[in-house]
């Protein structure tokens, strides 16, 4: 006889042995058990509003941009230091 056929009816023999439904999946669908409504959340709940700003001086916003004092620079990572 063939292994493959024994390791098949083996397997086959086992599957058979297996509960078909855990119960852990068969509560879920239990009306009994109390669960929380669904709470109520906008469509538009945490949307940001981007409004265009006015011309800004470019000087100012590479200093917002730039990395501070503790960070290093992408300069000096060139540089090797």
């Amino acid at each position: 006889m063939n292994p493959i056929f024994i390791v098949a009816a083996l397997a086959a023999a086992l599957a058979a042995c297996v509960p078909a439904t855990p119960s852990y999946l068969v509560a879920a669908a239990d009306p009994a058990i109390p669960s929380p409504g669904p709470r109520y959340a906008t469509v538009t709940a945490g949307v940001k509003d981007y409004q265009p700003l006015g011309p800004r001086d470019w000087r100012e916003l590479n200093r917002q941009v730039a990395p501070g004092s503790g960070q290093p620079s992408s300069e000096g990572a060139r540089r090797g230091r």
